[in-house]
């Protein structure tokens, strides 16, 4: 938790969004014409490198007060959804996507 005063101390937090139609994607397995991708990342510590593997295991957290819950229930929702989430992280930048199936009867005629 130390790491993270300090790391704070000299950077400006910083949170982006970003969304966008993904072609042929991947999702669990199964090949989707198209997917709603939203891209979420911060410009934080980034996720230790010994959990990056299990970061969505529950109870596996690198916070001292973490509880490890959060991002489990995050990926169990997107299952329920058709959907899944990925991490992607270094010192300084994490970026968790989202994808969600995006079926062709969705779209207003």
């Amino acid at each position: 938790m130390t790491e993270n005063k300090e790391f704070f101390i000299d950077h400006q937090p910083e949170l982006i969004l970003r969304t966008r139609i993904q072609r042929l994607v991947t999702i669990n397995g199964v090949l989707k014409r198209s997917a709603v991708r939203i891209d979420i990342e911060d410009n934080g510590p980034g996720v230790p490198e010994e959990i990056i593997e299990s970061v969505f295991y529950p109870l596996v957290t690198g916070r001292a007060k973490g509880t490890g819950l959060g991002l489990s229930i995050a990926q169990n929702i997107m299952h329920q959804h058709n959907g899944m989430i990925e991490c992607q992280s270094v010192p300084g930048k994490t970026v968790f996507s989202l994808y969600l199936p995006w079926e062709s009867d969705h779209v207003a005629k």
